[in-house]
This record gives C-alpha cells, sequence and structure tokens, in this order.
C-alpha cells in the first residue's frame, strides 16, 4: 500500500489535468464562438448585391 503522500501526490495531479483540459476546452468553445462572430461580421459588412 501506498502512503498518504502519494494518494495525495495522485489526487493533485489528477486535479491539474482535470483542469487543463478544462480550461483548455473553454479556450476552444471561445475560439470557434469567435469565428462565427467574425463570419456574422464580415456577413454584415458586405454590400448587397
Amino acid at each position: 500500500m501506498g502512503t498518504p503522500a502519494e494518494y495525495t501526490i495522485i489526487v493533485l495531479l489528477v486535479a491539474v489535468g482535470v483542469a487543463l483540459w478544462t480550461a483548455l476546452d473553454r479556450l476552444a468553445q471561445l475560439q470557434r464562438d469567435v469565428d462565427v462572430l467574425k463570419r456574422h461580421a464580415d456577413l454584415d459588412e458586405r454590400p448587397p448585391e
């Protein structure tokens, strides 16, 4: 059996991994949202044909 310190390190590593995954996922979603807004802005700025 491991020591309590080893279990604490494992739990902290898992928590950091989850936090990093969540941050990257939110950053990717933000980038997708910005791309959509840019596309909408480009469509609004074009003169009607």
